[in-house]
């Protein structure tokens, strides 16, 4: 969906101008991402799932995060920022892996909990996310 200008501005301020994900403050580059995934055809672009493309459906999010979440889910999304953690940089990085023998790096084995969580977004947008 196309925002105005000015949806864009009130929705950049949703989270007080931060990317509903990580938190980060967001500058002038930022996406404004559906929640709930819409999925469009590769050759089209046309949505697949249309009842998502709405601006209540809609967070702020920085690029890095709008890139990496991807189609996903959140839980999916969740998931994977988990095996990052846990499995992924450790295995694929020797230079991470020497940081942390030297104690300079440490993995905190917490919950994965988004920005907007802690901000209170509403439960039904969780629930009909989980639910699909």
């Amino acid at each position: 969906m196309k925002l105005t200008k000015i949806q864009r501005a009130e929705l950049k301020q949703k989270f007080g101008g931060h990317c509903a994900y990580c938190g980060e403050l967001l500058g002038d580059k930022w996406h404004a991402d559906h929640l709930i995934a819409v999925v469009r055809d590769i050759e089209t672009g046309k949505p697949s799932k249309p009842e998502n493309d709405v601006i209540e459906n809609l967070v702020p999010a920085c690029t890095a995060c709008n890139h990496n979440k991807r189609s996903m889910s959140l839980e999916a999304w969740r998931d994977l920022l988990a095996h990052y953690r846990d499995v992924q940089v450790i295995r694929d990085c020797s230079q991470v892996r020497h940081l942390v023998r030297f104690g300079l790096v440490k993995f905190i084995q917490e919950p994965i909990v988004f920005y907007f969580e802690k901000m209170g977004i509403p439960q039904a947008i969780l629930e009909a996310e989980r639910h699909g």
